[in-house]
């Protein structure tokens, strides 16, 4: 094999090996236990679950679970694989990602070192979209081919393969709300086209077939309302949902990383300045999906995989007008090669032994904090022991973050208060009381006189488990250095 055949082959199974090794630590999310308890409770009854039957708090007459399918999917995958399966499944998606963007950037007329060099800038979205084995796996992957088929049509004016895009919502709709970003995407490329002078028709109409095509849902037209609701409500609670400075400005997102995510949007800045970039339907999708990146900071993937996919064809440009004004010498042109696989084959080396030490078929499920870490970053395993040794049941307030871990471990023994399915299930005033109430705020007592539970189990670093040690009503009857469980003592009034 020539040293140019062993470049081309080193620096994209580096790239992936690296991106591999990076999210093969995988501490379990939150919301993997309510899928796999949505999906446990339809194939234990045989009946689509239409109504909440987890909580005890008061829930919305119809629980519309927009990621209902994916529960179905990952319960028997679990059951049958254990974690190697759900952890298969998400390195397949994965590189799915990572595989219609790099073919979108080839398309584009970007070369093998361009495309895969650009595919670096998604290494935060690897980090925050696939780390946890989450639903939003699915929508990166949907995304980046409805990407692919999309730009597709668009150069090559041959549009029948959008009809894919079609089935595609169909399916993608059911296994996450995020099929929302698909449809923004057709719509994005009508408008566009439009703004072009070019057709936009293949597209309007793509995209009202397409929408039409998610009404096949168990829910019908009412999974619309749904999902306006849920698009257009607040959620000051959930950090996911800050805009990128509220997330800097918290803490949730460290220095270095805000920097590494601000470099793509100057690298593509600088790359259209210097190409005198005129493609209106490329630039105006980078600006919206980097607005929504800003306002919402879980929404940034979207960019990040727009900005992999489109700038590598104006990387390809630059190297080659440069290239084209540097004359090298056959021996130091060889040089650079054998320096070049040299280093790839080192970080090869380094991350496959990193990807083959960090166990990567295994799911982790952290008993204790690590640090000062949210509540999210693990789960009360001794509260939950506890629990079951001494037969516990009833009604179980507990931390938002915990709440489906506590429903795939415990239900139907206990029913559990607010949890991550959130809009979902309860009602938005129920939801904001009970956010006053885990945050201590003024009448926190309040909700455990309105909604009394029977088991208290909280973070025990908190200031509400400072106060609910000094009530008579509550008595701790276990603690460590995560979690606190209360047992009621006597009855609370609204008064107290």
């Amino acid at each position: 094999m020539s040293a140019n055949k062993l470049l081309k082959f080193l620096f994209p199974a580096t790239v992936i090996i690296l991106l591999l090794s990076a999210i093969a630590k995988a501490n379990a999310d939150p919301d993997l236990w309510g899928y796999m308890a949505f999906g446990r409770l339809f194939w234990e009854t045989g009946q689509f679950p239409y109504r909440d039957v987890f909580s005890y708090l008061p829930t919305l007459p119809l629980w519309v679970y927009h990621e209902w399918l994916t529960g179905i999917l990952f319960y028997p995958l679990y059951q049958k694989c254990g974690a190697a399966g759900l952890q298969l499944l998400r390195y397949a998606l994965c590189l799915t990602t990572l595989g219609f963007i790099f073919l979108t950037a080839r398309r584009r007329g970007a070369d093998l070192f361009s495309a895969t060099l650009f595919g670096l800038f998604i290494f935060a979205l690897f980090l925050m979209g696939f780390n946890p084995v989450r639903a939003q796996a699915f929508t990166y992957a949907f995304f980046a081919i409805s990407l692919y088929l999309l730009e597709s049509a668009r150069l090559t004016g041959n549009y029948r393969r959008l009809w894919l895009l079609i089935p595609l919502q169909a399916l993608w709709c059911n296994l996450h709300g995020g099929f929302l970003s698909g449809l923004g995407l057709i719509a994005l490329y009508a408008v566009g086209e439009g703004l072009s002078r070019r057709p936009l028709l293949p597209y309007a109409a793509t995209f009202g077939a397409a929408g039409l095509a998610t009404l096949l849902n168990p829910y019908g037209l009412t999974y619309w309302t749904y999902m306006y609701a849920a698009i257009t409500m607040p959620r000051p609670e959930i950090t996911e949902w800050s805009s990128m400075w509220a997330a800097f400005s918290q803490g949730l997102v460290r220095p270095a990383v805000f920097i590494y995510i601000l470099s793509p949007v100057l690298i593509v800045f600088l790359l259209a300045v210097w190409a005198r970039w005129r493609e209106i339907t490329p630039i105006l999708i980078l600006g919206v999906t980097l607005a929504q990146g800003v306002l919402h900071f879980r929404h940034l993937a979207f960019f990040l995989i727009v900005a992999a996919a489109y700038p590598a064809s104006l990387l390809h440009q630059f190297l080659v007008t440069r290239q084209s004004r540097v004359v090298l010498t056959a021996r130091l042109k060889t040089a650079g090669q054998m320096a070049g696989i040299l280093l790839l084959a080192v970080f090869l080396l380094a991350g496959g032994k990193r990807l083959a030490d960090s166990a990567p078929l295994t799911l982790s499920v952290l008993a204790l904090p690590e640090g000062e870490g949210i509540p999210g970053s693990y789960f009360p395993l001794g509260g939950i022991d506890s629990i079951k040794a001494q037969g516990l049941q009833g009604k179980l307030l507990t931390e938002f973050a915990w709440g489906e871990y506590l429903i795939w471990e415990l239900y139907p023994h206990c029913l559990v208060g607010l949890d991550g399915r959130y809009e979902t299930v309860y009602p938005e005033e129920v939801a904001n009381r009970y956010f006053r109430f885990i945050k201590a705020r003024e009448g926190w007592r309040h909700f455990l006189a309105d909604y009394p539970p029977d088991l208290i189990l909280i973070d025990s670093r908190k200031e509400l488990c400072a106060l609910l040690r000094q009530e008579p009503s509550w008595r701790q009857i276990y603690s460590d250095a995560g979690c606190a469980l209360f047992v009621r003592g006597k009855p609370v009034t609204s008064s107290q």
